[in-house]
C-alpha cells in the first residue's frame, strides 16, 4: 500500500532518526530536526495514523514511536536513499581483494572481514554450492622408492594431497602417463558427471597400472564427494552485535551466538533468504528461523559464468543502515566476481 506524501516524509524521518539514535522518536524531534514544514501537532496525528496502520509502534506510554518491521519493509522497498561509498571505504574493499590468493575459501574470509569492518555488523558467508566443483588438475609424483604424492586441485582452488604406496617398478614416465590419463578423462567434470562409462574408460587405459588404479580412483572420488558435502561457512564480527543496545539482553546474545555454531541452520537460512544474483533484504519476522527474528539480514547470492561463488550475508539489528550495507555488499561482490573469474 502506498502512503500519502506527508506520511511518507514523516515515516522516513522517524526511521532515519531511529537508525541513528536507537531512541524512540517524538513529534517534537521530527519538527525540530527535519524541517518538514509541518507543526508538531500535525506530525503527532500522522504518527498516530502510521501506528494504527502498523508502520510504527510505541514501546511504552508517553514514549515516542519506533519503526515496526512493516515500517522498515516500506522504507527498504520505497524510500531507501542511494548511498555512494566514500574513498576510504572503496580503498579498503579494493585492498582486501589485492591480496592475491588461490583458494576461494580464503577469498571468502577476506570478504567477510572487510564487510564486517565496514558495516560494524556480523558477516556470514556460505561457500560455493559445490555441486559445481570439479577437478581442475591431477598430478602424481614420486616421493621416494615406495611413496608417491597424489595432488588434486579443484576449480574453486581447493587443494588436497595424499601420500600413496607405489610399486617399486614404476618409473617417472609411468607417473606422467597416469597423470595424463586421469586429467584427460576426469578434469572439468563434477562428481555427478563422472559416470560408470568414464570410469570404465579410465580403467581400460590404465589396465597396465592395475596395482595402483583402484586406490587412485577411490581417493579421487572420495575427495570430490567430501568437498561437495562440506559447504564452508565463514563468519566475522559476531561480537559486534554486543555493541548494540538492542542486544544487551543476555538471552538474546546467547541465542545469537548459539545459532552461529549450528552450521546447518545458517546454511538453511541463507539458502531460504537469497535469490540468484540479487541483493535481498529480510527484516525481522520475515526470517523463517525464530532465532533470527530480532535481526535483519542482507544477502547476495553470487554467481559467475553459471558457477556459484556462495552466499554473502550481513546480519544486524532491524535498525540497520540499509543503504550503506547494500552499497558495501554491491561493491564487495563486484570485486569478488573480478577476482574469482580467473580461477574458474
Amino acid at each position: 500500500m502506498m502512503l500519502e506524501e506527508r506520511k511518507i516524509k514523516i515515516l522516513a524521518a522517524i526511521i532515519d532518526e531511529y537508525i541513528s539514535t536507537a531512541e524512540p522518536v517524538s513529534s517534537r524531534t521530527i519538527a525540530r530536526k527535519y524541517n518538514l514544514g509541518i507543526s508538531p501537532a500535525t506530525i503527532r496525528n500522522e504518527m498516530a495514523d502510521l501506528e494504527e496502520s502498523g508502520y510504527l509502534f510505541q514501546p511504552h506510554t508517553s514514549a515516542g514511536r519506533i519503526p515496526s518491521h512493516k515500517g522498515y519493509r516500506y522504507y527498504v522497498d520505497f524510500l531507501l536513499p542511494s548511498k555512494k561509498l566514500n574513498e576510504i571505504d572503496q580503498t579498503l574493499i579494493r585492498r582486501a581483494f589485492e591480496k592475491r590468493v588461490n583458494e576461494l575459501e580464503e577469498i571468502a574470509k577476506q570478504a567477510a572481514r572487510v564487510i564486517s569492518r565496514l558495516t560494524s555488523y556480523t558477516a556470514i558467508i556460505m561457500g560455493p554450492q559445490l555441486e559445481t566443483s570439479h577437478l581442475k588438475h591431477i598430478q602424481i609424483t614420486r616421493i621416494d622408492e615406495t611413496k608417491g604424492l597424489l595432488l588434486m586441485v579443484t576449480n574453486y582452488g581447493n587443494v588436497s594431497h595424499h601420500i600413496i604406496d607405489i610399486p617399486q617398478n614404476f618409473s617417472d614416465s609411468d607417473f606422467v602417463r597416469i597423470s595424463n590419463i586421469l586429467n584427460a578423462n576426469l578434469t572439468g567434470k563434477t562428481f555427478s558427471e563422472i559416470t560408470n562409462e568414464i570410469m570404465d574408460a579410465v580403467k581400460t587405459e590404465m589396465i597396465e597400472y592395475d596395482e595402483i588404479l583402484n586406490l587412485l580412483l577411490e581417493i579421487l572420488l572420495d575427495n570430490l564427494g567430501d568437498i561437495q558435502e562440506n559447504t564452508q561457512v565463514v563468519s566475522a564480527g559476531s561480537s559486534k552485535m554486543l555493541e548494540y543496545p538492542e542486544f544487551q539482553d543476555v538471552e538474546k546474545v546467547k541465542s545469537f551466538l548459539s545459532l552461529l555454531e549450528h552450521r546447518e541452520l545458517i546454511i538453511k537460512a541463507l539458502k531460504d533468504l537469497s535469490k540468484p544474483n540479487t541483493i535481498t533484504v529480510t527484516i525481522g519476522n520475515e526470517n523463517t528461523l525464530t532465532e533470527l527474528q530480532d535481526f535483519s539480514i542482507v544477502t547476495a547470492n553470487v554467481s559467475v559464468d553459471k558457477k556459484n561463488l556462495g552466499i554473502f550475508g550481513i546480519m544486524g539489528p532491524t535498525r540497520m543502515e540499509y543503504s550503506r550495507v547494500i552499497s558495501i555488499l554491491e561493491q564487495v561482490t563486484e570485486y569478488l566476481i573480478k577476482t574469482v573469474s580467473d580461477m574458474l
